[in-house]
Order: structure tokens, then sequence, then C-alpha cells
């Protein structure tokens, strides 16, 4: 009975240690300041085990064609790019100002992503990141469209990324917008 009412006295005292905590504002949620370490790695594994429980089950149909990957490079250019960069593109001011930062997709590291797990956060997005959701607004073709250029996507060099572009029309847009008056490096 005195083990189970030290251990009913310990989480008390733990539960009312964490609600003080919270409600004193202990944990800093500025995008400027990094996670902690252990808050890093916490979230980290929640993301990935998510990620992966959760695409389990879903088949991807075959991913061949021009007309997917122009599909996916069009909603890349005009979306993704912004926060996840493209060759011969930097991410722009918002995408530097997120904590997490975004992956960078014309990195390797894109390639060890599955396909299925490609299609689920690119349709459903993750929470607390910036990362949107696109299944509510998205064809199945266009989400589809998409995984076929993220995985063609680290391979391609500036040159053709912008070749891409202007073969698209899309090089009359303004890579990025300033809004203030501060320096910007």
């Amino acid at each position: 009975m005195k083990i189970f009412l030290a251990l009913l006295i310990i989480l008390v005292l733990l539960i009312a240690a964490v609600a003080a905590f919270v409600w004193l504002g202990g944990y800093n949620v500025a995008a400027s300041v990094p996670h902690w370490k252990i808050t890093h790695w916490l979230l980290e594994k929640v993301r990935e085990r998510s990620i992966s429980a959760h695409s389990k089950g879903i088949i991807i149909p075959h991913l061949k064609g021009l007309k997917l990957f122009d599909i996916g490079f069009k909603n890349y250019h005009a979306m993704c790019r912004l926060c996840h960069g493209a060759p011969g593109y930097s991410r722009t001011e918002i995408a530097k100002g997120l904590n997490p930062n975004p992956p960078d997709f014309t990195s390797k590291d894109i390639k060890m992503r599955k396909e299925p797990e490609l299609y689920w956060i690119i349709k459903n997005g993750i929470k607390m990141t910036g990362m949107p959701a696109f299944g509510a607004t998205h064809s199945e073709e266009e989400l589809l469209g998409m995984v076929v250029f993220l995985r063609r996507l680290p391979d391609l060099k500036p040159e053709e990324y912008r070749a891409m572009v202007k073969a698209a029309g899309l090089d009359k847009e303004k890579e990025d917008h300033h809004h203030s008056h501060k320096s910007h490096s």
C-alpha cells in the first residue's frame, strides 16, 4: 500500500510540474529558436513512424509517362519550390523562416522515401511543419504527377530545370518577393 501511495504522489507531482511548465510558458515555441534535441528527436520519430504506418497499403499505379511528369513539374514549380527549392532556385524567405526547415528535395535524400510515403505526405501534409495537405485541392493525377516529378528532381541540373520553366511559360514569374526594408542575406 505504501508503494502505491508513493507512486501516486510522484505521479501527481509530475503532472503538476508538467502543468506548471506549460502554464508558465516554459517551452519557447518561437520559430526562430531551435527545438531541444530531445524534442526534435521525438517529433522526428513520431513523424517517420506515422508516415510509414499510414502509407502502408497505398498502391501506386505504374508511374511512367511524360504527361504525369509535366503535371508534377508545373505543380511543384508553382507550390513546392518556394519552400523546398529547385535546381537553380533557392528557397524563399518564408521557407528560410520555417522551423523545422523544409527538406531540400534536390538532394539525394528524397530517393530514400518510398513512393507511397511521398504520395501520403503530398496528399495529407504534415501538422505543424508548414507542409499543407494537397489531397483536398488536387486530383489523383496531380498528386501522382508530383510523386513522379519528385523521383526525377534530384537528377535535374539547373539548366534543365530552367529550360523546363521556360518551355512551360513559367519564366515570367518573379522568383521571390521581399516585403520589408530590412536587408536580406
